[in-house]
């Protein structure tokens, strides 16, 4: 039940999350690139308020959905997997009463 404003939002990631992963990103990479992509134009956005406050298992599902359909057969994980991904992933985008838009934090390679 999402508005057609945060489905299409959903798409988008999920196109920019399977281009990523056909660059040969790893998931957490490509849904970490694909966040911040998005969220370049979405703070002044009049959708955002929408986007906050769409149910996070609403949105994730229809990540999940959407992501599978485009690139599922390169992850090689399963739905499950995914799910809990973007259950992470969404539970770092701030609530609705938050000031502040935070992406999800960058792994870093450690050097010997």
């Amino acid at each position: 039940d999402l508005s057609p404003a945060v489905s299409d939002l959903s798409k988008k990631f999920s196109e920019k999350f399977c281009a990523s992963i056909g660059n040969g990103m790893t998931p957490e990479k490509a849904g970490e690139t694909a966040a911040t992509q998005l969220s370049k134009g979405l703070l002044f956005s009049p959708v955002f308020k929408e986007i906050m406050s769409a149910p996070k298992e609403d949105l994730t599902s229809s990540l999940s959905s959407n992501i599978f359909d485009e690139c599922g057969k390169d992850l090689g994980g399963t739905t499950e997997e995914l799910d809990n991904y973007l259950v992470q992933l969404a539970n770092k985008v701030p609530t609705k009463s938050s000031n502040s838009l935070q992406l999800p934090p960058t792994r870093q390679k450690l050097s010997k």
